[in-house]
């Protein structure tokens, strides 16, 4: 009988010190891994047309690179095309029957970070460069603001349709910038594309719903090169150069950096 009533008194000091001590929390060891699904989207230019090595120099993969060093896991579709315009942007995010919505719906889902490249050939399937200039000055304007009107309509309804497939994704989408700026003998061009340009560059003003990416102020302002600029019979090239996707990569970049800095102040 003593023996249980010293064993019961033991078990009461036990529980009486467990219950008063204070709460400890004890660290699990667990790492909180980081991860981050971005896409791209666009045309020849996030596609990275003309570089030796597009998955690694295009701005695209510049980014990606960026990413890999801030996230533990990263995943990344370049969604680019080549030639994309939004009329055909808009179609493959909204007609069912289009070959590439499934993917694409698919493939923007989980989306966190999408980046757009779209309204150059909006513009530019229109040009050939052995028509003479001065028939556009005279009787293409219809023509161009036909076209600028139609992507000032697709434009917002590709950032709602992104936001409806991926609502927790920050889109960045760069305006456009204008190729012909060093081509000194085509003046006459130069100051045609530059006023559609414009044109096109006030769409992304006037919209909501995205971030602003200022490619068109960073290639006017640079005393680089950032234009590949070549002739080839009656087109033109008128794509990044490596430096040029350089240039892109950081201003999206930057944008990244301000994006996340704000959401978490």
């Amino acid at each position: 009988m003593k023996w249980w009533i010293r064993f019961s008194v033991v078990i009461g000091c036990f529980i009486g010190c467990f219950v008063n001590m204070p709460e400890i929390k004890v660290a699990s060891g667990d790492v909180v891994e980081k991860s981050v699904r971005y896409v791209a989207l666009g045309d020849s230019i996030a596609y990275g047309y003309g570089l030796s090595d597009r998955d690694e120099d295009s701005y695209v993969g510049l980014v990606r690179q960026y990413l890999e060093t801030n996230y533990d896991y990263v995943f990344c579709a370049n969604l680019g095309t080549n030639g994309l315009r939004s009329d055909e942007l808009l179609d493959i995010l909204t007609n069912k029957r289009n070959i590439m919505y499934k993917k694409y719906r698919a493939t923007l889902e989980h989306a966190d970070i999408v980046s757009l490249s779209i309204g150059s050939n909006d513009l530019l399937h229109l040009v050939e460069l052995g028509t003479d200039m001065q028939k556009y000055v005279e009787h293409g304007d219809a023509i161009f603001c036909k076209a600028c009107d139609g992507f000032d309509k697709n434009f917002p309804q590709i950032i709602r349709e992104i936001h409806q497939i991926a609502p927790g994704a920050t889109i960045y989408a760069g305006n456009i910038y204008n190729p012909c700026q060093g081509l000194r003998q085509y003046k006459d061009l130069y100051s045609l594309t530059e006023r559609y340009i414009s044109m096109i560059n006030e769409t992304f003003k006037r919209h909501p719903g995205f971030v602003l990416v200022d490619i068109k102020s960073a290639f006017d302002e640079s005393q680089e090169d950032l234009v590949n600029m070549a002739f080839k019979g009656k087109e033109v090239d008128p794509h990044p150069s490596k430096r040029g996707h350089e240039t892109i990569s950081n201003l999206m970049i930057q944008a990244i950096e301000k994006e996340e800095k704000e959401e978490t102040q």
